[in-house]
């Protein structure tokens, strides 16, 4: 179970794709690295929403630095919060077509990946003071299947309930749960996808308004809105194109942060 810390700041950026450069940039701009590249973030909290591998250019370069930054900030009672994306699952998953990946390389990385996810490195989803964080959203459905299984079906309770499922998931080689559906507007055979997989599109259709607030990534958006209405939050603006975050203050309100660019 994670644990409950107050009085923290908290970081959140969305999907970062190889995208090394803007993704330093934000995270020198949020005070969290120096100009070499080491945790100066002190007692913040950062979670990045998954897809750190493939399409950009970097990717192992990102991947290289949060896990440095992640150990470092253990020693300053900070903490570096990685969310599994669709892509890194895939890995996971031992399908490689997505990444590219072959051979003895392919098998390295999901090794790495499925050591990180047990050792609670890597998680599936996170909550904050009512917030909660997956890569691409709980939809309705999935929500009610949740809300069987807890007394409270609260954020933090379902972040903690989805963090067992796709541990012992990943632990078992047993992926059935709907977590891993896969929408049909993903090319999947189910009409909402699973935490991982789900359009943004069809997680605003499955609710009139979503029980708890989500902030997700996975679905490119031209810039982070706070919907109101529908209680998501997107934050996949694509890190070559826009170089927005969220953070966090004591009072648990999002604040939209951008890099200004030259």
């Amino acid at each position: 179970m994670q644990s409950v810390k107050s009085g923290k700041r908290l970081v959140v950026v969305g999907d970062v794709h190889g995208q090394f450069e803007p993704f330093v940039s934000i995270l020198q701009h949020a005070g969290l690295i120096d100009k070499q590249l080491n945790w100066i973030g002190a007692r913040t909290r950062l979670i990045q929403m998954g897809d750190i591998l493939d399409r950009g250019p970097s990717a192992k370069e990102a991947e290289l630095l949060l896990d440095k930054i992640q150990h470092q900030a253990m020693q300053s009672e900070g903490e570096v919060i990685r969310l599994v994306g669709n892509h890194e699952l895939e890995i996971l998953l031992s399908n490689f077509s997505i990444s590219g990946l072959q051979g003895v390389a392919a098998i390295h990385q999901r090794d790495k990946l499925t050591k990180q996810v047990l050792s609670g490195e890597l998680r599936a989803a996170y909550a904050y003071k009512g917030f909660l964080f997956t890569h691409a959203g709980v939809t309705q459905k999935l929500y009610k299947i949740f809300q069987q299984q807890l007394t409270d079906a609260s954020a933090y309770n379902v972040a903690v309930l989805i963090n067992l499922i796709f541990k012992e998931s990943i632990k078992h080689q047993f992926f059935k749960h709907p977590i891993f559906n896969i929408s049909i507007n993903r090319s999947g055979t189910d009409k909402f996808g699973g935490i991982f997989w789900e359009d943004l599109l069809d997680l605003a259709r499955s609710f009139v308004q979503s029980p708890v607030w989500q902030v997700v990534g996975h679905t490119q958006v031209e810039r982070i809105v706070r919907d109101e209405v529908l209680r998501i939050i997107p934050v996949d603006v694509g890190l070559h194109r826009r170089q927005q975050y969220l953070v966090f203050g004591d009072d648990g309100i999002p604040r939209i942060c951008e890099v200004p660019q030259p």
